[in-house]
């Protein structure tokens, strides 16, 4: 119309937060060397103490850190590969020794702090890993539905693992809100 004013950034923010939670603007912001959100009411660092405790002893379990049970594991859900909140860290290495290439061939979910830090909620994210790169903690992600891949940076993201009953695109929306 005319006279009317354009929108604002956080408006256009806000519609296409609709369609899709993550968007790669909400890591802009972060800045260099950032790290997992603690604050009142999101806190990334407490989700994956808590994704670490309901996992404890399985990582113990496994023979390698690097063995294929745990790329296995990962994929159908039994095992969640969750960052550390130092960076680089263990859990880095861990990622970087599986076969990450052979991640593309299942929908897996990511669990994720999607928007800016000053308003953050966390959401599960589903689609394909498409890389990892542990130098910039960065991981390439393709969501549901063969959309192209997005950067997601790892001090975003509290999970990743399969889904256990839906395992395959016809099965799994794009995203649905995070449950502990």
């Amino acid at each position: 119309m005319p006279g009317a004013a354009e929108p604002g950034e956080r408006d256009v923010l806000a519609l296409l937060r609709g369609a899709y939670p993550y968007l790669p603007a909400d890591a802009e912001g972060d800045g260099p060397g950032a790290t997992a959100t603690v604050t009142v009411t999101v806190t990334v660092t407490n989700a994956r103490a808590v994704r670490r405790a309901a996992q404890l002893g399985r990582r113990a379990a496994y023979s390698r850190p690097d063995s294929m049970e745990v790329y296995n594991d990962l994929v159908v859900g039994k095992y969640s590969w969750v960052p550390d909140d130092a960076h680089p860290d263990p859990a880095a290495a861990e990622m970087e020794n599986l076969p990450v290439h052979w991640l593309k061939d299942w929908t897996l979910c990511l669990d994720v702090e999607c928007g800016r830090r000053d308003e953050t909620m966390l959401h599960r994210l589903y689609g394909t890993v498409t890389s990892h790169e542990p130098g910039t903690g960065q991981m390439g992600f393709s969501p549901t539905g063969g959309h192209p891949a997005i950067s997601v940076p790892v001090h975003r993201i509290v999970a990743l693992s399969g889904d256990r009953q839906r395992r395959s695109d016809g099965q799994v929306p794009a995203h649905e809100p995070y449950e502990a």
